[in-house]
């Protein structure tokens, strides 16, 4: 899987791309899966969550990625994943505010390489069609977010 990113980095990547990547590693994605990764600051995740969302604040983490069936998620997402008149596969793009991981990490006694990990993996979960919008689908997003970021194994190329 290649990992793009863009914007300032308020981490580490390597431990970002393996929590990603230890989150999508059991739906099996074809190798040359592209995801983008951009860092932000506040107002421009609150313009992108205005604009997308209808939401006119701030929030973490947004996942942009292909349309799925209603109710396909983790293995069923993946075989309905399209790939691109070039053959590629892009699954999608992800947004992180740098401010709110922040707050978020200080909030929760949490390192900030942790916070920033955890919503990388949890937004790559979204674009495999998870949802944490019932308590339900929140439990088990923390759930595997944190999974991910624990188990995201040290030594795994990181390009």
């Amino acid at each position: 899987m290649r990992i793009a990113v863009s914007g300032d980095a308020p981490v580490d990547l390597g431990q970002v791309r393996r929590a990603v990547r230890a989150a999508l590693r059991p739906y099996r994605l074809p190798r040359d899966t592209q995801l983008a990764i951009a860092f932000v600051d506040d107002a421009e995740m609150r313009r992108l969550n205005r604009a997308h969302r209808g939401k006119d604040r701030t929030t973490d983490v947004l996942s942009f990625g292909q349309e799925l069936p209603p109710g396909a998620k983790g293995e069923a997402a993946r075989g309905a994943l399209r790939r691109d008149v070039d053959g590629g596969l892009q699954l999608g793009d992800l947004v992180i505010s740098v401010a709110q991981a922040r707050r978020q990490a200080k909030r929760g006694g949490r390192a900030l390489g942790r916070e920033v990990a955890f919503l990388a993996a949890h937004g790559a979960l979204h674009l495999l069609g998870y949802e944490d919008e019932t308590p339900d689908g929140y439990r088990e997003m923390v759930r595997l977010g944190t999974a991910a970021v624990v188990n995201a194994p040290k030594g795994v190329r990181t390009l």
